[in-house]
């Protein structure tokens, strides 16, 4: 049966509707969440206040909204990059497993030998580990032509089982009484904080900055030309002398090596030594980030700094409300959702199919 309506595509979409599209996301969640949380028993509008306000309120919160953006906004960039090309990246939380246990090796074998230069070392490790993690599926890709989003996305799940075999077996802290951790980092081996007495460490203005580079890069470089390009017009970049497997392999090793610098940038932080714990799902959170920031480097920071909101304000609402800790990922979920399907209407139309006795009068 012949549906009455299909997609059209618009001929130029509105740019005003496109930037607005996240803020629409962003209000539909909170409205839509509040009804479907009221609806099974909680309260919805505290759900949503404490989610998405309280961590903005709460001026001790701020300090947490940093820490929780820094690696959102770093993978974020890195993955809008690979993405302009048309090269989905989808293990990013891989690749920062990998640049996290790369950067742990430095720390534990330079402990009590380290100095000014151990935390250089351990940025450069970090960025080698994820980097090596992302050739993989980009020499599958260019050499046998295997979908990087299946190979990538596998991958993540082998570097979870390699945290859990190192922290137990070769780098289990033998003062740990029995915990699967490794030892504390010696203090060359942690982030300084920025600010006395909060846990702002200096990978939140890192950050910051590496988002203004990627943006200066993909604005005013032939290297962000070249992924435009690629991405928007393959058979032109062709044509324009821009190899496709060249692009693959550079979106790739540089949304891993900043995925992996988030790693690093995260375990010489927050946790101050590798454990089970350390995947957090930011590289999965990230793609969201890079979407609702639309792929460019100075959005992904405002849309880090709202996926850290759902994550502190989760954090608040289980302790205020009772509210499970699934929910913040339903509210990034929803979000997520909201954001696709704006897309798609604002860059087709619904058009109404005329009845076969219709289009022949």
């Amino acid at each position: 049966m012949m549906m009455p309506f299909r997609l059209e595509k618009r001929r130029d979409p509105s740019q005003v509707m496109i930037y607005a599209t996240p803020v629409a996301a962003v209000l539909l969640t909170m409205i839509v969440g509040a009804i479907i949380f009221s609806l099974i028993g909680f309260d919805g509008v505290g759900a949503v206040r404490e989610i998405f306000l309280t961590p903005l309120t709460n001026s001790f919160k701020w300090q947490d909204l940093g820490v929780k953006a820094a690696p959102l906004i770093i993978i974020g960039v890195g993955l809008s990059i690979a993405y302009r090309a048309n090269v989905w990246n989808i293990g990013a939380e891989g690749q920062y497993i990998m640049g996290g246990l790369a950067a742990t090796w430095v720390a534990l074998s330079t402990h009590g030998m380290g100095g000014w230069w151990t935390l250089p070392l351990m940025g450069i490790a970090g960025m080698a580990g994820g980097m090596a993690y992302a050739a993989i599926p980009a020499l599958l890709r260019t050499r046998l032509n295997v979908n990087e989003i299946l190979t990538s996305l596998m991958l993540t799940y082998a570097s979870v089982q390699l945290i859990y075999y190192l922290v137990r077996a070769p780098w289990k802290d033998p003062m740990g009484m029995g915990f699967p951790q490794t030892r504390r980092f010696a203090s060359e081996a942690l982030l300084p904080n920025i600010f006395p007495g909060t846990i702002v460490h200096a990978g939140v203005p890192i950050a910051i900055i590496v988002a203004l580079i990627a943006w200066f890069v993909m604005s005013r470089s032939v290297f962000g030309y070249q992924m435009k390009v690629v991405g928007a017009a393959p058979h032109a970049a062709r044509y324009g002398g821009f190899s496709e497997n060249k692009t693959i392999w550079l979106a790739l090793l540089v949304s891993g090596g900043l995925a992996g610098l988030a790693g690093m940038l995260e375990v010489a932080g927050p946790f101050q030594r590798m454990v089970p714990g350390f995947p957090t799902n930011y590289g999965f959170t990230a793609i969201i980030v890079a979407f609702l920031g639309r792929l460019n480097p100075l959005g992904v920071i405002f849309a880090g700094i709202v996926m850290a909101i759902t994550f502190v304000g989760g954090e608040v609402a289980q302790t205020t409300i009772g509210l499970s800790s699934s929910a913040t990922g339903v509210f990034q979920a929803m979000m997520l959702f909201f954001l696709l399907a704006g897309d798609i209407l604002v860059r087709y139309r619904i058009k109404r199919l005329a009845p076969q006795g219709e289009a022949r009068a």
